[in-house]
């Protein structure tokens, strides 16, 4: 079996990446198979640019075990207390490298259908093999598993065997062990492409080209479909969580344990930071111009800084601070943040044949480094998007941009047209209230006038009945009125007729 023999003293691009990646850098193991697909993918994906395919390919396998250990330091406390772990469909060890600086290799298993791989990764790594079978009811292994790890096998599964390896690996799982499998959700299918009522789709594509397309395909599963498989295949025993799209901001992950020691919600688990290098050049003067985009999809999540190292040290910091309207689209977001970001570097303080590392850092301490690789190598690639090669894409931004601006004046113009009439509205109705208002006045005036007319009258009337009754007291008391008032009672008394 031959192997990719990198050595970092000669290497000083991956000397610069374990240098940052790797928890021991002096012990790590970075030689790759020469048939493992996981590195010949990143190779074919670059145009056969050595070193790129090893960045990728090692940084994969550093993103994957940060995403293990959220969940392993949730569960068990640290990796030091998982006394058996097993990687099933291990592959050649893109992950295993990184694992063994976590827990001794003596206390590792790994597990692949490929002979080869199996037997490179015991041999170079020192972990414990097991060979893997076609069907799962052959895979009979005779012990358990505290933590079982499952990385991009479900999302390849059809109908038939999904469920009997979910069941066969669940139970493998000691009593507080736990199992942690990705699959594709339904969310990343094709468009157009309609899922299934039983909520699995498969398609006999892969990137694995070793494998029988009709059993190693693509497979797209709902959330419903994975935890009704779970509650059969545990008879209902069994505890589920998702986190979506927790490998590498694409695959969804899922926990399976039978004792919830911790609840769920206890589990904080972080996205690493996402980003990109659009244009790297220099400048008439001689400095580096660096121009990209970074964002963090956490909730509260931000890019707390981007870091540029030249040979392992640190000779810029910046951060995002424009808006960057083709990222908000492609990932959905309100551009609650700025996103894009660029920076100089001085000329006196890099050069060509240096090795130059772009790395993320967002708020929860996240890493992510976006590029590793010499200046040269850096500018060469980016030639097409240089500060003048760049103007096609930095011309479709903004058309987009004046599209959109165009789109927010249209709306202004509409709104203001609105506000318009009802500010005519409002000015005929106030017209009309100030008419009514001064008819109002005019005739409260009339009312007063009349009211006071009618209270000159009542005064006179008032005056007229106090001269009235003054005149019949006067009469009354007169000597004439006491005679006639005497006569009338002798008349009464006579019974004359009349008063």
């Amino acid at each position: 079996m031959t192997n990719i023999y990198v050595d970092m003293l000669e290497n000083p691009v991956i000397k610069a990446l374990i240098r940052e990646q790797a928890k021991f850098p002096e012990d790590f193991k970075l030689n790759i198979c020469e048939d493992d697909e996981m590195y010949l993918f990143a190779l074919g994906n670059v145009k056969d640019d050595r070193d790129r395919a090893l960045v990728r390919y090692y940084s994969l396998g550093r993103r994957i075990l940060d995403t293990v250990k959220q969940i392993v330091d949730w569960h068990f406390g640290s990796f030091e207390n998982v006394p058996c772990f097993l990687d099933f469909a291990c592959g050649y060890g893109r992950f295993t490298r990184f694992l063994i600086q976590e827990i001794p290799p003596e206390r590792i298993w790994v597990s692949d259908i490929s002979t080869k791989a199996v037997k490179f990764q015991t041999e170079y790594f020192g972990v414990n093999g097991i060979v893997s079978t076609g069907n799962p009811e052959n895979f009979l292994v005779d012990r358990k598993f505290d933590c079982i790890v499952v990385n991009s096998f479900f999302s390849h599964m059809p109908e038939r065997t999904f469920s009997n390896w979910l069941e066969n690996l669940y139970n493998l799982l000691t009593p507080n062990g736990i199992l942690i499998f990705s699959v594709h959700d339904e969310c990343l299918r094709a468009p157009g492409a309609e899922m299934p009522a039983k909520g699995i789709l498969f398609s006999p594509n892969s990137e694995i080209q070793s494998l029988d397309k009709a059993e190693y395909g693509t497979t797209y599963v709902s959330e419903k479909f994975v935890r009704e498989i779970v509650d059969k295949v545990s008879s209902s025993k069994a505890f589920v969580h998702r986190i979506e799209k927790g490998l590498c901001r694409f695959q969804d992950l899922y926990i399976v344990t039978n004792q919830l020691v911790k609840d769920f919600s206890s589990l904080k688990f972080n996205h690493h930071p996402e980003g990109y290098v659009d244009v790297a050049a220099f400048t008439n003067k001689g400095n580096l111009y660096l121009e990209g985009w970074a964002i963090d999809a956490n909730q509260d999540g931000s890019i707390e800084e981007v870091q540029v190292l030249v040979n392992g040290k640190i000779v810029q910091r910046c951060e995002p601070f424009y808006d960057r309207l083709d990222i908000d689209i492609h990932f959905q977001k309100d551009a609650i943040s700025p996103s894009g970001w660029s920076c100089y570097l001085a000329k006196d303080t890099v050069s060509t044949e240096d090795v130059l590392t772009v790395k993320l850092i967002n708020n929860y301490g996240g890493k992510l480094i976006i590029e590793n690789c010499t200046v040269q190598s850096l500018v060469s690639q980016k030639l097409s998007q240089s500060l003048l090669g760049s103007t096609h894409e930095k011309l479709n931004l903004v058309e987009t941009q004046l599209a959109s601006a165009k789109i927010q004046l249209e709306q202004s113009q509409h709104d203001l047209n609105s506000t318009q009439v009802q500010l005519q509205e409002t000015q005929t109705q106030l017209v009309n209230e100030r008419t009514q208002l001064e008819q109002t006045q005019v005739n409260l005036i009339s009312v007063q006038r009349h009211l006071e007319e009618t209270e000159k009258y009542l005064i006179h009337v008032k005056e007229e009945v106090e001269r009235s009754q003054n005149r019949i007291q006067a009469m009354e008391t007169s000597k004439f009125w006491q005679l006639r008032t005497a006569w009338f009672k002798v008349r009464r008394a006579l019974g004359l007729a009349g008063e």
